[in-house]
């Protein structure tokens, strides 16, 4: 017998025991037979498809991120598979690492020294700090720094085209959970649902400012078409829920205002837009208000909180007081232990709504870690530009930096829990567009060179 064929007759004798293992699984849990039943196929998937890694991470996590606050044995299982793929995506780089890798490698040794950090502010912790929690909480952070591995093995396999409708895909979703969620918190949602996905106010707004430039840079009309849906559902999903904070994702139109040359969008040409964009939206948002919201007055009391607070009479502002109230409860717990904070997992007696609430959990060193963590990352978005060309994925970023800087005055970008996904599908829409660069392959978003000449 050669050695092909006892190769066969074991593979083929594994098969029969794993399949026997799973029917008597199956028969005292269905669920957990049939998760052991397509492990093999799913993880021979995982390990040949780097698209396959990323969608799963995103896909999954926007449902089991989205669900209870608890430490369920979904994340669990979850916090094992985003592992698991980094691990495989970290190894591709090594192996094959691509021309563009030269302007990410300062994040490793940023996101090394974080993950040290995290476990020592854990260890650090008061007395009443819950591993359980600590879990669950370190889980969105983790996201912040293995998101690039996946984000960058996977775009460079994918076209461009692919990544930033993935993009605007998610960003759509991620806009409308944020608004079931929201409007169900409020008891307000006309809604037969609440929370079902992932909410988040930064991805979306990441979404949003790729959507603008890719409206403008875009060949077909179609495509424009397309791209007309997250232009107008993501800003819609934000304001129909009444929080003000959600105002900041339309400062990524400005973000992306610029030369063509360095595919962003001329001034004049953005404003008409805007203006365009604007005069529909005012027609579309009360009739969307009608349908999902069940209180006829909630519009109208937001706008009025937010003239009141406009007026100089921001104390009569109940969000606003409260939101002072939690900056100073903040600064007492931070002056108790400002080096390292209180570590995730342990348990905050009082919410607090407020860019504090990072060195509340993590300290100064760990704030300080995640933000030079944040500025590699931009560092290696601004080399990579200079040196291998722009795209509307490095506009998209720029936009996306402008949003969360915006963002925290009114709490931290840290704790929003689509953050670690946009990190991973700004860094694949990055891969994607240097991987492209120069390529006639991809050919569905015209390049600043071809827009300038046709316009000039």
């Amino acid at each position: 017998m050669t050695r092909p064929q006892r190769a066969w007759i074991a593979a083929t004798a594994v098969g029969v025991v794993w399949i026997w293992a799973a029917s008597w699984l199956t028969a005292f849990d269905p669920l957990l037979g049939l998760g052991f039943g397509v492990l093999p196929v799913a993880a021979f998937l995982l390990i040949k498809f780097s698209w396959v890694r990323l969608v799963t991470i995103v896909g999954g996590g926007m449902f089991v991120l989205g669900s209870s606050s608890d430490l369920s044995a979904g994340k669990i299982v979850y916090a094992v598979l985003i592992s698991f793929c980094a691990l495989i995506s970290g190894w591709r780089l090594i192996d094959r690492p691509p021309p563009f890798a030269l302007f990410f490698r300062p994040l490793v040794w940023w996101g090394v020294a974080f993950a040290f950090v995290l476990f020592l502010s854990y260890l650090s912790s008061p007395g009443g700090s819950d591993f359980g929690t600590f879990g669950r909480q370190s889980l969105f952070y983790v996201l912040v720094i293995l998101g690039p591995v996946v984000g960058l093995d996977a775009g460079r396999d994918m076209k461009p085209a692919v990544v930033y409708s993935l993009i605007g895909l998610t960003g759509t979703i991620a806009a409308v959970g944020f608004a079931l969620d929201w409007l169900d918190r409020r008891g307000v949602t006309a809604l037969p649902v609440g929370r079902v996905v992932l909410s988040s106010l930064v991805l979306p707004g990441f979404a949003f400012g790729l959507a603008i430039v890719l409206f403008f840079f875009s060949i077909r009309l179609w495509q424009r078409a397309l791209w007309l849906a997250p232009l107008f559902a993501i800003p819609i999903s934000m304001l129909v829920t009444g929080t003000r904070t959600n105002l900041i994702i339309f400062l990524a139109a400005p973000a992306v205002m610029g030369r063509i040359k360095n595919s962003r969008i001329p001034p004049i040409r953005l404003i008409v837009l805007i203006v365009a964009a604007g005069a529909v939206g005012v027609v579309l948002f009360p009739l969307i208000a009608t349908i999902v919201i069940a209180e006829p007055g909630f519009i109208q009391t937001r706008v009025q909180a937010v003239l009141l607070v406009l007026s100089g009479s921001a104390e009569a502002d109940q969000s606003f007081a409260g939101r002072t109230e939690q900056y100073a409860l903040a600064a007492e717990m931070i002056s108790r232990s400002p080096f390292l904070g209180y570590g995730l997992g342990y348990p905050i007696p009082f919410t607090i709504d407020s860019p504090l609430l990072s060195v509340v959990r993590l300290g100064w060193l760990g704030v300080a870690t995640i933000a030079g963590f944040l500025a590699a990352l931009s560092m290696a978005v601004w080399r990579s530009a200079r040196g291998a060309g722009r795209s509307p994925a490095h506009t998209a970023w720029w936009a996306f930096v402008v949003v969360i800087l915006a963002n925290i005055p009114f709490g931290t970008p840290l704790e929003d829990r689509g953050f670690g996904f946009t990190i991973m599908l700004a860094t694949m829409a990055l891969a994607s567009a240097l991987t492209a660069t120069g390529s006639a392959s991809s050919r569905s978003i015209r390049p600043p060179q071809d827009v300038i000449a046709e316009r000039t």
